[in-house]
């Protein structure tokens, strides 16, 4: 017993303290756990997929909105890193909501968290497809397309079923290249902009005279950033597999919310500023594409939409992960269903079961892509709602843990909470209120709805100790 003692690292005890045995493979650092969380949010899919709808809703001041959710965000991230230092677990929301507020409010945290993943690779998938569209100057048709997104998505889930060092290390590259793309194409443009003529800042520095009143679009505008700075959280799901865990996840959330943020509104900013003709823009059904071709030229948007297309590989395939961990946590406390199945963990150290059942939901959520748009949003929305749960069960119950010894707020503490909680009780009203978003707030009361018919079935079991 001794010996066994001395072999058990600061690592594992979380784990062996909360009644499981080690199983998956630790292995990955800093960068590691770092590109996932900013794979996560991936800058370039957020930005792709919403511009237009910010431009034509707000105009280019609404961009500014970009600023109002990194802040919120980066105080939950905040909270969250001390949350991961405290309790270093995979399937982080539903591990941390467990202890601080109980088994319901952990098992719905949970299935938020497992739900708003798996939909993510399907919704991230089915965004390739304009900018396939953009690359190669034709429309595919409906079976091909959806064939093409099978596949792909096949091809993630063999990726994280040969290991967690082999999909870490495609989501390492995928998040290089991203941000080579951000910082190259950004200056490139900015240069381009001192030499052709002045930046357009009167865009940015205009508030549009229509809608009046114009706040609401303002707000709606948050949906860029809203659903892009999702999933800071990633370097704590992964927490049962990165070596140090209790310094690199805190680390790991921190550093990417602000690395995504500054190079994010960076890149957001000198592409505005360098729109020549805001109506064209808005019109194009590719804003982005569109104003690098117009300074750079045809064959250098390609390489431009080739990036996008690795950035957007990266963030599908860390969306499986997420999904898996949080399914192989909940599963390996008995209070899933076929709990047996989807806490098995393959020779490659891996949750394999767990993935294919991803996988097979993310292929469905492709299946019914064309009327799935709600669901896509409704995604955003249980990741805001786990967010605001989680900073409010930390704030009230905070003493339930245990001391860290690496991230603490401090005195800072409850300014962040307070200011964290505030601002995710607003963002949960900008996307549902307004009547646009509506069908999302509905999609969203169905899956909670499901989720309480599989709670009553096998969410209410103890887990086995």
């Amino acid at each position: 017993m001794d010996v066994f003692l001395e072999k058990i690292t600061d690592d594992d005890l979380a784990i062996i303290e909360a009644g499981h045995e080690p199983q998956l493979r630790r292995s990955l650092g800093f960068y590691s756990s770092f590109a996932v969380s900013f794979s996560y949010m991936s800058v370039l899919t957020g930005i792709f997929a919403n511009y237009k709808f910010v431009l034509g809703k707000a105009g280019p001041f609404g961009l500014w909105s970009w600023l109002l959710v990194m802040v919120g965000h980066t105080l939950t991230a905040l909270v969250f890193a001390e949350m991961a230092g405290r309790i270093p677990l995979t399937g982080c929301g539903y591990n941390w909501n467990n202890k601080l507020a109980g088994p319901v409010v952990g098992w719905f945290s949970g299935w938020m968290a497992l739900f708003a993943y798996a939909v993510g690779v399907a919704a991230v998938t089915v965004t390739m497809f304009p900018v396939l569209h953009s690359l190669f100057g034709y429309e595919l048709d409906v079976s091909l397309t959806r064939d093409f997104g099978i596949a792909l998505i096949l091809i993630q889930a063999l990726l994280n079923i040969y290991g967690v060092r082999v999909a870490a290390y495609i989501n390492a590259l995928a998040v290089g290249a991203e941000i080579v793309a951000l910082i190259g194409f950004g200056l490139v443009i900015a240069v381009s902009l001192l030499i052709t003529g002045h930046p357009n800042l009167i865009l940015f520095t205009t508030i549009p005279a229509e809608p009046k009143p114009y706040w609401p679009a303002f707000l709606m505008a948050c949906l860029l950033g809203s659903w892009t700075l999702l999933g800071f959280e990633g370097s704590a799901d992964i927490s049962e597999e990165t070596v140090n865990v209790r310094h690199v996840a805190p680390r790991g959330i921190v550093s990417s919310v602000l690395t995504c943020g500054v190079l994010g509104f960076a890149f957001i900013f000198v592409m505005t500023l360098a729109i020549t003709d805001l109506a064209g823009a808005t019109a194009t059904s590719d804003p982005m594409s569109a104003i690098v071709s117009h300074y750079l030229g045809d064959t250098t948007t390609k390489i431009f939409l080739v990036f996008i297309l690795i950035s957007m590989f990266g963030c599908s395939l860390v969306n499986m992960m997420g999904a898996s961990r949080v399914l192989f946590a909940m599963s390996r406390d008995r209070r899933f269903i076929a709990s047996s199945l989807f806490q098995k963990v393959s020779g490659h150290c891996v949750p394999h079961i767990a993935i294919w059942f991803v996988t097979a939901i993310a292929i469905f959520f492709l299946w019914i892509a064309d009327s799935a748009t709600a669901l896509y949003g409704a995604g955003a929305v249980f990741f805001i709602l786990f967010y605001l749960i989680t900073v409010v069960s930390f704030a009230v119950n905070v003493k339930k843990l245990p001391e860290t010894q690496t991230f603490s707020l401090g005195r800072w503490h409850w300014p962040t909470v307070i200011l964290a909680a505030i601002w995710l009780v607003i963002e949960v009203g900008i996307l549902t209120i307004p009547i646009e978003f509506h069908s999302v707030a509905v999609a969203a009361g169905g899956v909670l709805a499901v989720g309480i018919v599989i709670y009553f079935i096998a969410g209410r079991k103890s887990k086995a100790v």
